[in-house]
């Protein structure tokens, strides 16, 4: 039986690294944190969605370790 695969929409995945606490002490070891985006339009580019995700870490306190764009599609039994 052949799938069908179609795409929903993609959403947008930032981990950052959280090495202090409230009163600026490190803590070890770091805690990480994600931080989910979207939906986003599965039609923009890989730069696009780069670019959106540049400009949202630099607006944050913490670091980010990754920066993952997740695909979501819908498969269905033709």
């Amino acid at each position: 039986m052949p799938v069908v695969s179609t795409p929903v929409a993609d959403s947008l995945r930032i981990t950052f690294v959280v090495d202090e606490d409230v009163d600026g002490n490190p803590i070890s070891p770091p805690i990480k944190r994600t931080r989910s985006y979207g939906p986003i339009n599965p039609s923009a580019t890989d730069q696009d969605v780069w670019d959106f995700a540049t400009a949202l870490v630099a607006l944050q306190e913490y670091t980010a370790e990754t920066i993952e764009r997740v695909k979501t599609f819908e498969l269905v039994g033709a």
